[in-house]
């Protein structure tokens, strides 16, 4: 699962515990700030999210307001706008997550946990932080 290299690096980790441990307090505490935007409609729909991933805020066009009592057609619209825009948030914000955590990785010294490449994972590091 880890390989001999990475359980070196593993081990080699043990002697930093306390260095680790402030980098991700002071992670989680960037990541519970973050406050990210998904759009939908061309903007129509917007919706804000927490790092926490908790929606904080929904914005809508008044002309998507305007058109919520026009029509049974109109309401399942403004849900679509919503739906999509809510997902966008949640995707953008997953995105931004992950960079600052392969960041944090890379700071720390820890590349040999994250795959050549990328390969748009963090490695054992991925498999550890779930």
């Amino acid at each position: 699962m880890f390989g001999l290299k990475n359980m070196g690096a593993i081990a080699s980790l043990m002697g930093r515990k306390d260095e680790l441990k402030a980098a991700a307090e002071d992670l989680g505490l960037k990541i519970a700030d973050l406050r990210i935007e998904g759009q939908a409609g061309g903007g129509a729909c917007r919706v804000v999210v927490s790092g926490k991933q908790r929606v904080e805020r929904i914005d809508l066009d008044p002309a998507v307001c305007a058109g919520l009592g026009a029509s049974e057609d109109s309401r399942v619209q403004a849900q679509r706008l919503i739906t999509e825009a809510t997902n966008d948030a949640l995707e953008n914000c997953q995105n931004r997550i992950k960079e600052m955590v392969e960041a944090e990785v890379r700071r720390l010294g820890l590349e040999d946990l994250i795959p050549a490449g990328g390969g748009g994972g963090l490695g054992p590091i991925g498999k550890l932080l779930g």
